[in-house]
């Protein structure tokens, strides 16, 4: 089995699109050298609840395809909208570290007003979200540094999976690969 990470980021979706699309982009090491491998797709509710489960089922088309994920990587963990992945349950369930990355601080003001104004489940949603800000703890390395949250493993585990992850810029290559990906394709096929 070979050993890969997974990184995970949501598409571009306008005003009125009941769907976002979420990607799901495996790199593997082959030969010292990581590689991209897959790359597995699905669509989420925009402000819905279901980007765990969302995440939990590319996961698992993953490893059924013999790929070993070593680690799944999150975009932050604000999917289609406000459809917040909850990264403790998705680690839980999926028995591999979950590392959420930010590239700035969250504006958690604005965050939750926004939350507050437009949804009647906002505390369930802020309280997800605040135990995420609360773990989040600087990393450097030497194409840049970011915010990690890890569940599942601890932060030098984080810091030294991000780090090896930074092949050309701060961006870890997994994600770097689910944010392209998501964002052409979304664009591409127009509402889901």
């Amino acid at each position: 089995m070979e050993r890969c990470v997974a990184g995970l980021d949501d598409g571009f979706f306008e005003r009125g699109w009941s769907r976002a699309l979420m990607v799901l982009a495996v790199h593997c090491w082959h030969g010292g050298e990581l590689c991209p491998c897959r790359l597995l797709l699905d669509t989420v509710e925009v402000d819905g609840l279901d980007a765990t489960e969302v995440a939990e089922r590319l996961a698992r088309r993953a490893q059924a395809e013999g790929l070993g994920l070593e680690a799944l990587l999150t975009d932050t963990v604000v999917f289609a909208g406000f459809n917040i992945l909850d990264p403790a349950g998705l680690q839980h369930r999926l028995g591999l570290p979950v590392v959420v990355v930010y590239w700035y601080p969250p504006r958690r003001e604005a965050v939750e007003r926004a939350l507050r104004l437009h949804f009647p489940d906002w505390r369930k949603r802020l309280a997800i979200l605040e135990d995420v800000w609360a773990r989040l703890r600087r990393v450097e390395c030497s194409r840049g540094s970011l915010l990690v949250a890890p569940y599942g493993a601890d932060y030098s585990y984080a810091w030294r999976l991000v780090c090896r992850l930074q092949l050309f810029t701060r961006h870890p290559e997994p994600l770097f690969t689910a944010h392209r990906a998501a964002s052409m394709l979304s664009r591409a096929l127009g509402p889901l």
